[in-house]
């Protein structure tokens, strides 16, 4: 009869103490422009950072000191130029002891530059349809991922064209209970310029479309990150003489037309101080220094759902690049996800 007794005492006690929480999960989000991080032996475009295998090794080198620093959990990983490059930079992370990461590279549509957008990750992506890592692209009379645009042109003459998106990336991800679709894209560059500015914008509504069409579809909230070549007016940057002439940002924000408002939050607007919200550095002199005169913006973005805003914990640009390795910085979001 005591033993009953006690049995049930326990149990009682069992249900009426709160059950604890679940833990939250943490995640690293990283997006970093390597500029033209080529292997040695490959030649992957037309441009060349560095000529011979050595400053190439070393070029690999770095960056991957780069990722031992900040450890993220997913890097979006711009313009690395071929799979050797991505494998070279996982090989350093392997002989560090690093042996958690992985890599995962697509080709781009870009001949010219031979830049893509790759993925080096200690998580295991989703597979869907097969592949842990596509690309989004039409060539020719094919319109699916086109979209027209036009400008002015030298001779002053209106002109039309068609563009699609030559360097992206989409990759899935389950972290804890939230389903994860990212979008990492090397948008076309010059913010300054005419013809740049209309084919950036046009790649955006292209990017929009990426994103309801597949990555939502696929039951997978987007996130948008990488060099965007473009200004958020909504979060001023360090240098206040430069203006978007674009809606890129916008768009790419407000990717939805049946919601209401933005779907995309700027995670940039967590970084309290203005003189901190630059991503790139132009060394217009190019004598490999920083001087007065050099150019302060913010290009490279990582566009959040707003519903994970609220467990955005930390952002911040990582200055830890000098620019032997790179005229870009890396931008760090820290969430820590609760249990649905």
């Amino acid at each position: 009869m005591r033993t009953s007794s006690a049995l049930l005492l326990v149990v009682l006690l069992f249900f009426a103490s709160p059950l604890k929480a679940a833990e939250p999960t943490s995640l690293r989000i990283v997006t970093f422009n390597a500029e033209i991080l080529t292997a040695p032996g490959v030649r992957a475009g037309q441009l060349q950072r560095y000529r011979f295998d050595f400053a190439r090794e070393q070029h690999h080198e770095r960056v991957a000191d780069i990722i031992e620093v900040l450890r993220p959990d997913i890097l979006n990983l711009v313009e690395a130029t071929s799979k050797e490059a991505v494998d070279l930079v996982v090989q350093i992370l392997h002989e560090k002891g690093l042996t958690e990461y992985n890599g995962y590279h697509v080709e781009s549509n870009d001949s010219f530059t031979g830049m893509d957008v790759s993925l080096i990750t200690r998580l295991e992506p989703d597979t869907i349809d097969g592949e842990q890592i596509r690309t989004y692209f039409s060539k020719g009379d094919d319109q699916t991922w086109r979209e027209p645009f036009s400008y002015t042109s030298f001779s002053g003459s209106r002109e039309t064209s068609r563009a699609s998106i030559s360097r992206n990336s989409v990759y899935y991800f389950t972290v804890g209970d939230y389903k994860l679709g990212f979008l990492g894209l090397h948008l076309k560059s010059n913010p300054e310029d005419e013809y740049s500015n209309s084919r950036r914008t046009a790649e955006a509504t292209v990017a929009t479309r990426i994103m309801r069409d597949e990555i939502a579809k696929n039951g997978y909230l987007p996130v948008v990150l990488g060099d965007l070549n473009d200004y958020d007016p909504d979060v001023a940057d360090r240098d206040d003489s430069r203006e978007t002439a674009t809606k890129v940002l916008a768009s790419l924000k407000d990717y939805d037309p049946e919601h209401d408002g933005a779907e995309l939050v700027n995670v940039a607007e967590k970084i309290t101080r203005q003189a901190d919200r630059y991503t790139s550095h132009w060394d217009w002199n190019e004598n490999g220094a920083r001087d007065p005169q050099d150019v302060y913006t913010m290009i490279d973005h990582i566009l959040l759902p707003e519903q994970l805003m609220p467990y955005v914990k930390r952002v911040f640009i990582a200055r830890c690049v000098g620019l032997e390795t790179s005229d870009h910085y890396p931008v760090v979001v820290d969430l820590e996800l609760p249990a649905k």
